[in-house]
Formats: C-alpha cells, structure tokens, sequence
C-alpha cells in the first residue's frame, strides 16, 4: 500500500470528474462535449484503478485497467480533436476502433516482437496529431482574436509538455516519480483542457445579460437603428444588381437588331429579375408584419439554365470592362431553392468583374464533391489577401468603389440556406469563391432577412 500515491490518484480522479460533469452541465447538448466527457471517462477508470491499486496492493487485479485506460487515451483524445475538425463521425470511430484494436498487444494477449514500437507509436501518434489538430482550429477560427490564439497556444504548449516530463521522470526514475508526478500532471492538463475548451469555443454557451433601465432602453434602440440601417442599405444593394442587368437587356432591346428567340430570352430573363425586385420588396413587407418565409424543403435548381441567365446578366458589365465570361454547369442540379442561389451568385459575378483587368476571365462553374455540390466562381484580379478574408464578408467593408454589401448578402444567404461561402486562391492568380451546397442543407431561420 502507498496512501500518498494512493491520494494523489484519487485527487485527480476528483478534478477529472468535476472538469467533465461541469462542461456537461454547462451544455448538455453539445456533441463536442460530449466527446471530451468520453475522453475524461477514460483518465477517471485509470485514476481509479491506480488509486485503488494503490490502496488494496492488489495490483494483479487493477492493472490491466490502468494500462488499458492509458494505452485507449490517446484514442479518444484524438477521436475528440477529429470531431471538432472534420466532424466526422466514421474518423472518430476509426481512431478509436484503432485503440481498441491495438489493445491485446497492450495486454499482452498477442506476443510479437515489434509490440513495443507499435505501442509507443501509437501512444505518441496520437497526442501529437490531435494536439496538431487543435493548432489548425485556432488557426482556422476567424472569430479569435489575438488574446485567444496567445491563450491558445499556450494551453496546448502545456498540455504537450506536461506529458513528456511525466514519461520522462518515470523512466529515469524507473517510475519510482512518476507514480507521484503523472496524476498530478493529469490534474494540470484537466485544468489546462476545461479552461480551453470554455474558452475557446469547444462548445457552445448562451448566456444574457439582463439589462435594465433606461441604459437597456437606449441598447435596444441604438441595435434596431442598426439592423433597420443595415437592412435597408442590403435590400437597395440586391435591387440594383438586377435593375442593371435588366437596363443593359432592355437597352439592347430598343438599339440593337435582334432575333426574335433571342428577343424572348431576354424578355424572359428580364421578367424573371423583374419578379425578383418584387419578391425582395414583398419579403422586406413580411418583415415589416413579422410575417415567416416559407421554404421549400424539395425544391431543386437545374444549373445550365440559371447559368445561362446570369451570364446575360452579367454580359453587358463584363463586356464593358473588356472582361470573359465563362460558364460551366455540367448538367448540374443543385438541391435548394433558384431565387437565393441566383442573387449569390450575381453578387460573385458581379464582384469577380469589378476586381479583372482588361482581358481578364471570370468564370462560373459546377462540380460534385464529396458530399454534395461546389459551385466556384473566380476573377482574374489581385486575389483576396489572407489577413482581409474574413472582413469582406462584413457589411460595408470594400476595397474598392463599391457598397461593400455583396459579400455580407452572400454570406448571409449561405447561413440561411445552410451553404458554406469561403474564399480562397485561384489557380493561376485571382480570387475564388467557393459555395459549397450540401445535399441535405438545413436552413437557419432569419427572421429579418429580406
């Protein structure tokens, strides 16, 4: 029996148990905390089996738990990094499925030779890719400020710190200290993980401040000044991107000699952008009774034709500028609704032309991933520079002439449709914009959204 031993492993059992049932009660529905709670599950079967080997002196009995539960850790610490990454379900499973895998070489149920280097690749593998996991969400996360990537990088510097002195001190004291040291390490590193994952948006918390008073008078008002101010500058923005494409038709209607199917194409797209500035202003109406947008959860858009509409369109700004169009739909359908797909794109397209030079191309194109449909559309412009990738997508933040409210409707129609809208390099120079539409998109429900 070692009762100090015995107390420290029981302590960090403790702080273990608090850490996970806190962040649980916290946000109980959180899958990336729930995922941290199963990783704390299996610290707390070490510490309590090493604790209570170290009470009773019955170790035959408690150790295949501790060296089960060390060696299963790094799995589900990684299963827990890959969740917050790729999200991914099959991943977790697989590093896990993994672990358990590898586990009668631990046990020593299967006798070879390479059991050892396996093992120690295994233990350090994992600590180190989700350790670089949790690096590529800081880096990742454009709501960090500087504080919290600072904060950040110094909660994982000592979480991978503290594991190697503890591995360290046990075989150069042939764990006559690490009986002592790697509980309380655990206890630092349960520390150092509740205090980033509060902090760093592992999960997700919705806390309100009551406000009361005239000061709480005085927010509210200045906030709806704000959103009318914002709503009422997007809504001109959306209307007098397809009044100019319909003037430029219209204009070549009544100058130009035309034949009559191209005649009732561009009569049709006009009537069609036409139903759209009324369909903006009865959105902007429905707001105003807080009336509910309905959606079509079915509802379908074949590519090649609202390509084709665009483009004509966009043609007469982007012939003006002495700029290419390039259309690419490849029989594509995408899953979701036409209007918020055309006024996105228009929005790129538009953005795309504005940033060419003079013989520049800009393209619109299509393709299937994994996982539902990409549409691209690039410039052959300046690019985008990395440090100002987040704040185009704010309202009223442009580079150039413009309103600096394009990017802001795209992206807002993105979280309401349940797209994804990022930018990033073209190949050969340029910025890209990508909308990534899932095949089973979920709207979010924006009730001042035109």
């Amino acid at each position: 029996m070692n009762a100090l031993a015995a107390g420290e492993a029981f302590f960090a059992l403790g702080v273990t148990v608090f850490s996970a049932l806190t962040l649980l009660l916290f946000n109980p529905r959180s899958a990336g905390v729930r995922w941290y709670a199963l990783f704390q599950l299996c610290i707390a079967v070490w510490l309590f089996a090493q604790g209570m080997g170290f009470a009773t002196g019955e170790w035959d009995t408690w150790r295949p738990w501790i060296s089960g539960a060390v060696h299963l850790s790094p799995g589900f610490f990684l299963a827990f990094a890959l969740m917050q990454t790729v999200r991914s379900l099959p991943y977790a499973l697989g590093a896990l499925g993994l672990g358990f895998a590898l586990l009668p070489l631990d046990q020593h149920l299967v006798t070879m030779s390479y059991a050892r280097p396996v093992l120690l690749t295994w233990t350090i593998g994992g600590w180190v890719l989700a350790t670089a996991l949790f690096v590529r969400i800081m880096r990742r996360e454009p709501r960090s400020s500087a504080a919290e990537r600072r904060l950040g990088r110094t909660l994982l510097l000592g979480i991978v710190m503290v594991m190697p002195i503890g591995i360290l001190s046990s075989v150069l004291t042939r764990g006559s200290l690490g009986i002592y040291v790697m509980p309380l390490a655990m206890v630092w590193i349960q520390l150092l993980l509740f205090v980033g994952v509060a902090r760093l948006r592992f999960y997700n918390i919705e806390v309100r401040a009551v406000r009361t008073g005239e000061l709480a008078a005085a927010a509210a008002e200045q906030e709806r000044l704000a959103v009318v101010g914002e709503l009422s500058a997007s809504l001109a923005h959306e209307i007098r991107n397809p009044l100019t494409g319909v003037r430029s038709l219209a204009q070549r209607l009544a100058e130009e000699e035309i034949p009559d199917d191209k005649r009732r194409r561009y009569a049709s797209v006009i009537l069609e952008e036409v139903g759209r500035v009324e369909r903006l202003v009865t959105n902007l109406l429905g707001i105003a009774k807080r009336a509910p947008r309905l959606r079509d959860a079915g509802a379908s858009t074949p590519l090649g034709p609202l390509f084709e509409d665009l483009g004509l369109l966009v043609a007469g700004r982007a012939e003006k500028a002495g700029v290419r169009l390039s259309l690419d739909a490849r029989g594509l359908t995408a899953p979701g609704a036409r209007e918020p797909l055309a006024q996105a794109l228009l929005n790129l397209l538009l953005n795309a032309v504005a940033a060419s030079p003079v013989g520049g191309t800009v393209s619109l194109a299509a393709r299937e991933v994994s996982g539902g449909l990409e549409i691209t559309v690039r410039d052959s412009g300046p690019g985008v520079p990395r440090d100002q990738r987040e704040l185009i997508w704010e309202p009223f933040h442009t580079g150039g002439a413009g309103t600096g409210l394009g990017l802001a409707v795209v992206r807002r129609l993105s979280r309401e449709e349940g797209w994804m809208a990022e930018v990033g390099d073209a190949p050969g120079g340029g910025a890209e914009f990508r909308i990534m539409i899932p095949r089973s998109s979920v709207p979010v429900t924006n009730p001042v959204s035109p």
